[in-house]
This record gives C-alpha cells, sequence and structure tokens, in this order.
C-alpha cells in the first residue's frame, strides 16, 4: 500500500485490527469502553474552540492533526503511510454510499466491514466501514479532516498499517488510542498544551 491510488490489503488490515483491538467494532465509542487506558483526548483549536471561522484556525486544525499522526507514525512518517476508514449509516446489513464530500476526498475507498452498533433489542443501527490508503502529506486527507472539522461526516478513523495505535478525528478535537497506556501517557505529556480542562481519556 503505497500513494493514493493504491488499494488496501483487506484481509491483512482485518488482522491487524483484531489483533490490536479485538472483538472491537472500528468505532470510537467502543474503542473508549474497551480500552480506556489507552485513550486520550486533544482540543483542536486553542480554548476548547469547536469550529473554525478563519482561515488561520483551520490551518491550526490541520497542523495539530499532522504533528499527532507523525508523532505516533515515528519511523514510518517518511512514508506515511495510513489507512483511513470512513463511514455510512443505515438500517440493514447492506452498505449504502458514503456522504458526498467524504467520497470526493477519498473516492478509492473499498468496503471493509459493518457491524451493528445497536444497543436495544429489536433496532439496527449499522456503520459501513470503507478504507483507503492514506499518506501523512496527501491532500486528500486535508480534505477528509476538513470535512470532520465543519462536521459534514463522523466516524473517520485513522491508523497505520499495523493498527496499533487509532485516531478519530471529530469537530472540535481528536481521540488518539495508544498502543499502550505509557505510549498515551508520553503523548499526552508531549502535547499537554491541548487536553481539555478535564483531561479526558486521562
Amino acid at each position: 500500500m503505497r500513494g493514493r491510488g493504491q488499494s488496501v490489503d483487506i484481509a491483512g488490515l482485518d488482522r491487524a485490527w483484531n489483533r490490536s483491538w479485538p472483538e472491537c467494532a472500528p468505532e470510537s465509542g467502543r474503542l473508549r469502553r474497551g480500552f480506556p487506558e489507552r485513550w486520550v483526548r486533544f482540543q483542536a483549536l486553542p480554548g476548547g474552540k469547536r469550529y473554525a471561522t478563519s482561515d488561520a484556525e483551520y490551518t491550526e486544525i490541520l497542523r495539530r492533526h499532522d504533528v499527532l499522526l507523525g508523532d505516533l507514525l515515528g519511523d514510518a512518517t517518511v512514508g506515511g503511510e495510513m489507512v483511513a476508514i470512513t463511514c455510512s449509516w443505515s438500517v440493514t446489513g447492506f452498505p449504502t454510499p458514503r456522504h458526498t464530500a467524504v467520497a470526493a476526498a477519498m473516492p478509492g475507498a473499498a468496503h471493509w466491514r459493518s457491524d451493528d452498533l445497536a444497543t436495544e433489542p429489536g433496532f439496527h443501527s449499522w456503520q459501513h466501514h470503507y478504507v483507503s490508503a492514506a499518506g501523512l502529506h496527501d491532500s486528500a486527507l486535508d480534505r477528509l479532516l476538513l470535512c470532520v472539522a465543519d462536521d459534514m461526516t463522523d466516524g473517520v478513523i485513522l491508523t497505520g498499517l499495523d493498527c496499533r495505535w487509532v485516531v478519530h478525528p471529530y469537530d472540535g478535537g481528536a481521540d488518539v488510542f495508544a498502543d499502550s497506556m505509557e505510549a498515551r501517557d508520553r503523548l499526552a505529556g508531549r502535547f499537554a498544551e491541548w487536553l481539555p480542562p478535564m483531561r479526558q481519556g486521562i
């Protein structure tokens, strides 16, 4: 998997995900409940401001994501290879199209898996996960992050090829799931200025 035009090894992704996040859907709420000791939340803008209202603030949102992802990628930063997971939703297990802006940002996505996230008997809430190759400095990744920042989509997951860590960007910040509690604590200390006042995930 190298470059935007390449496809994702679905079978390899399955193995890597299940090894790092066993019995857990690629969904931020499930990850927070299943692996709270590995979770930390960062704000996307100073003062916890949720939405950007200037070009400078959009630039800051992208900068913070770029720095966090670069730190998590570590030695892989040169290639910057990641998997971007985007979603659609329905009441059945049949995959539905993604939001047009998301599909435009990540047009080559392939369906990976669908998970019923409903918690009440008799109800169904399917989340359909599509995967794309993504690069740290890829303009497509920036477009996807800006879709998230403007609340045009939800459920985005970014992860390395080995799925040892996960970043869930949302409108206002990012939930990060490190590969260990110690790695989570190091990340929180390194970017302490971006932590929310309540220190969620710590």
